[in-house]
């Protein structure tokens, strides 16, 4: 009897072990939304995923530093879930191929994944819709054309600037920008009608 005691317990501390008294941790998930570039204006980022049943607005995110990176942190038992950003609840959501390093695909349905095992656990910020962070946007002038063009630059600043001398190869750039838009037919509106 004694025998079939000791072992009863055994099995009762190794089942609960196994499978019960997995403590519930938090976990810090971060999204950048620095090189957000549609839709250009939101009012909120949301938190959506497999433990909030999809349900569009019930986890918002904070950005308290105004540093374009929105945090929310949840109480979360281990196991693995699937998530993704949302702004403004559904209106707008982030989009993953299958296969990408940070999903996983269920049922036709590519999300990120995160695995919870029982202790803290705080997520890098990744860049919406990317897997990893956003890399450094560098302001600057971006045509090749232009007198102070920046090699390193990824983001046009307007600061181009073009001597009188540049040819485009575009006859219908008559500022020679590198494009031909509506500043090209302003140009040829102030001169039209001049006398030469």
């Amino acid at each position: 009897m004694r025998l079939f005691l000791h072992s009863l317990v055994a099995f009762a501390i190794l089942s609960i072990g196994a499978s019960g008294w997995a403590q519930s941790t938090t976990v810090t998930f971060q999204v950048d939304m620095n090189q957000l570039s549609e839709p250009t204006t939101y009012g909120a980022v949301f938190l959506n995923a497999s433990f909030t049943g999809w349900c569009g607005g019930c986890d918002p995110m904070t950005d308290a530093d105004n540093d374009g990176v929105w945090t929310l942190t949840k109480t979360l038992d281990p196991g693995t879930y699937e998530y993704k950003f949302t702004i403004d609840g559904w209106n707008a959501q982030e989009w993953f191929s299958e296969g990408e390093a940070c999903t996983s695909t269920i049922d036709g349905f590519t999300n990120r994944t995160v695995t919870v095992a029982g202790v803290p656990l705080e997520l890098a910020p990744e860049c919406f819709s990317e897997c990893g962070p956003c890399q450094g946007a560098v302001t600057g002038c971006t045509y090749m054309i232009a007198a102070n063009y920046d090699p390193m630059a990824t983001i046009d600043d307007n600061s181009c600037t073009f001597d009188g001398n540049v040819s485009t190869g575009c006859p219908s750039d008559l500022n020679g920008d590198g494009t031909v838009s509506t500043a090209d037919l302003l140009e040829f509106l102030i001169s039209f009608g001049q006398v030469c």
